[in-house]
């Protein structure tokens, strides 16, 4: 008798299918991200394709740039400094905890304990709604996404933020709007939202040496 083909519940897909979305919208740091789908590079809106051109250029950047963050879920400001010298060279130090990517590998570190870990651990900075490239890809992903869902027609601006140049776009959203901007260069300038509220404060186009410095 040939045996019956194997069952599979329905209950097991959903998770398979909840992890495989994570992986695609959660922040990472290093490597190829897997993807559902590959999104497409235009929106079809304007002002928002404006804001998109410059960020995803970001990852490839040469910059510095310190930050300010308001999650605001919590009331937490926390101070973030991005240190990159293109794509395969970068730092980002949120609080205490920071993330390298470089030519010796990646590490995570604890600048108030001296400890490294080998790899990129961004539960760090879970609680702060964050991720390792907010900046850049993380940022094109809210932004096409918020545009996806628009509750209006979006608005375009230019401003100059930390001194340089920038491009804008405000959407509106369920509940209120939400504000992107991009410098000419390439990075997050500003992003004001229901949970973060990131404002670069200060820019440099090289790329700082010391924050790459693991700690000892």
């Amino acid at each position: 008798m040939r045996a019956a083909p194997p069952i599979f519940s329905r209950r097991l897909v959903v998770p398979v299918l909840g992890a495989a979305l994570t992986l695609t919208l959660s922040g990472c740091f290093t490597g190829d991200r897997p993807t559902l789908a590959e999104e497409p590079t235009e929106t079809g809106d304007a002002p928002a394709d404006a804001v998109l051109a410059l960020l995803d250029t970001a990852g490839d950047a040469t910059f510095t740039g310190e930050y300010e963050v308001l999650t605001r879920f919590g009331d937490i400001t926390t101070p973030v400094t991005v240190s990159q010298n293109g794509a395969d060279r970068r730092a980002v130090t949120i609080g205490p905890i920071r993330f390298i990517v470089d030519e010796t590998g990646t590490a995570t570190c604890d600048l108030d304990d001296g400890e490294c870990t080998d790899t990129i651990d961004v539960q760090r900075i879970s609680d702060l709604q964050l991720t390792t490239d907010f900046y850049a890809a993380s940022a094109a992903a809210r932004l096409r996404r918020d545009t996806r869902l628009r509750a209006g027609a979006t608005r375009a601006s230019t401003e100059t933020i930390a001194g340089q140049p920038a491009t804008c776009v405000v959407v509106p959203v369920a509940g209120g709007e939400s504000t992107y901007c991009a410098l000419d260069t390439g990075p997050l300038g500003r992003l004001d939202a229901a949970d973060l509220k990131i404002d670069l404060t200060s820019y440099s186009p090289t790329a700082d040496a010391t924050q790459f410095v693991r700690p000892s």
